[in-house]
């Protein structure tokens, strides 16, 4: 059966939730911070690891049709989201009595105004305001995953010939689903274009699981990921600042889009995650008793990664309501927002612990995908 739990994974999980809390949080550096890493953000890369997890949790070799346990955890994902959407839309109403305008208050406004048709909506996942879209995209990838695991034992090249052609039908077609809370009309994180990013994490994960190496060091694949790695930063960061303008915009924008997982984002999250599953500085500091933490909110991704959706609100709120806020300020908003998750990650563990010294791990514990 293979390794069943790889901590770099957990480690590198957690990394990409405390920078998704950053991003959201919208400092005044937030979305320069986002873009000063190349083309892809912590977004790619979460979602690669969620792929690597899954099947670790839920791959069985040469098994077959399997749709109980990914289902069930595409359930919780969706309850989740849906207990997300109302806490949200509480702040939002509350936000909307007490203080002036704010983002989160007006991304929430048409839910607000009617929330019978739009809570309807939201159950039937057509209406996702801002960072309300991203949940329901995992809800879609592991409802698919059953299909990958049967697909990667029986045809693992048809698997990605048919992932690929999906994506690039998605991406050139701008093939999506219907989102009623977005000017766009369509999901903000199209599950038809980012599955293969999660079917990608999904075959590496099953290498891990057969006990292989995901990712071999190879001399030249490391050095070539780590010139695209680099060269993306300035590259990407230079046209985001509007510095320079790219010779073709329009083409361009396709090559990094997010909601079709642009090709460019796609390559650059493979390159950094290889070069992060190669370094031996990353693998030494997963066993670090210092980074233990940050390697148990990977571990608790969903309620860790709830939370510090609803606390990159509050953050977004004060940052609505003072514009020219002080660095020492957010930085301790930033440095409290990162706390709050990780004790909650740590709070999360014990429990877990202590349900697998009782032998009673039940729905309530929080699975390792």
């Amino acid at each position: 059966m293979g390794i069943q739990r790889e901590v770099r994974i957990d480690l590198l999980r957690g990394i990409t939730l405390l920078l998704i809390f950053i991003g959201h949080a919208e400092f005044t550096f937030s979305a320069t911070f986002q873009h000063s890493r190349g083309f892809a953000d912590a977004s790619e890369l979460f979602v690669l690891l969620a792929g690597m997890s899954s099947a670790l949790a839920y791959y069985r070799p040469n098994g077959d049709l399997s749709l109980k346990r990914p289902w069930d955890r595409a359930w919780r994902i969706y309850l989740a989201h849906l207990l997300l959407f109302l806490v949200m839309g509480a702040l939002a109403a509350w936000l909307a009595i007490i203080l002036p305008p704010t983002e989160a208050a007006r991304d929430m406004a048409g839910f607000l105004a009617e929330p019978g048709i739009r809570g309807m909506q939201a159950m039937l996942l057509t209406y996702m305001p801002g960072n309300l879209d991203i949940l329901p995209m995992y809800v879609a990838l592991m409802l698919w995953a059953p299909f990958i695991f049967l697909l990667h034992d029986r045809r693992p090249g048809v698997l990605f010939v048919i992932s690929a052609m999906l994506w690039l039908i998605a991406g050139l077609g701008h093939v999506n689903l219907v989102n009623h809370a977005l000017d766009t009309g369509h999901w903000f994180f199209d599950p038809l274009s980012w599955q293969v990013v999660f079917t990608i994490g999904i075959m590496l994960g099953i290498r891990i699981k057969n006990g292989l190496d995901p990712m071999p060091y190879n001399r030249v694949v490391f050095a070539l990921a780590a010139a695209f790695a680099v060269i993306a930063i300035p590259v990407n960061l230079a046209v985001f600042r509007e510095w320079v303008t790219p010779p073709f915009p329009g083409f361009y924008k396709e090559l990094v889009s997010k909601t079709n997982a642009g090709p460019l984002r796609v390559v650059d999250a493979l390159a950094i995650l290889y070069l992060a599953w190669n370094i031996d500085l990353v693998k030494r500091a997963a066993d670090w008793p210092l980074l233990k933490p940050v390697a148990m909110i990977g571990r608790h991704s969903l309620p860790v990664f709830s939370v510090g959706i609803f606390l990159s609100a509050v953050a977004s709120v004060y940052m609505d309501l003072n514009a020219r806020a002080s660095i020492v300020a957010q930085m301790a908003i930033l440095v409290a927002g990162c706390a709050i998750q990780l004790v909650l990650g740590w709070q999360l563990e014990r429990r877990r612990k202590r349900h697998v010294s009782s032998g009673s791990l039940g729905i309530g514990s929080i699975n390792p995908a």
